[in-house]
């Protein structure tokens, strides 16, 4: 093999040397930032979850409140009108 041919053969190894390098180098780059989205993503999923919980709940909430405010509000036993009054000084 001629001088020539074998220097454009080493250069061109060198050169995929350094295309490997770079590659490797982006890869965990992005090996890293696919960790962080994917973190992100888990995060917001829950909050979803979350929200989505808590608009059932105030749903259900809003619905009683103007349930009453339709009937009328729902009568307490005297029982539970005690226990809901505050205790004043003196009384057991």
């Amino acid at each position: 093999m001629p001088i020539d041919q074998m220097t454009i053969l080493e250069k061109r190894v060198h050169q995929i040397l350094e295309m490997m390098k770079r590659l490797k180098q982006d890869n965990t780059f992005l090996e890293q930032k696919v960790r962080t989205i994917s973190q992100q993503l888990a995060k917001r999923e829950r909050d979803t979850l979350r929200w989505n919980h808590d608009r059932v709940r105030l749903r259900s909430r809003v619905k009683r409140i103007l349930s009453e405010m339709e009937t009328g509000p729902v009568r307490r036993s005297p029982a539970e009108t005690t226990e809901a009054r505050p205790r004043k000084r003196g009384e057991t």
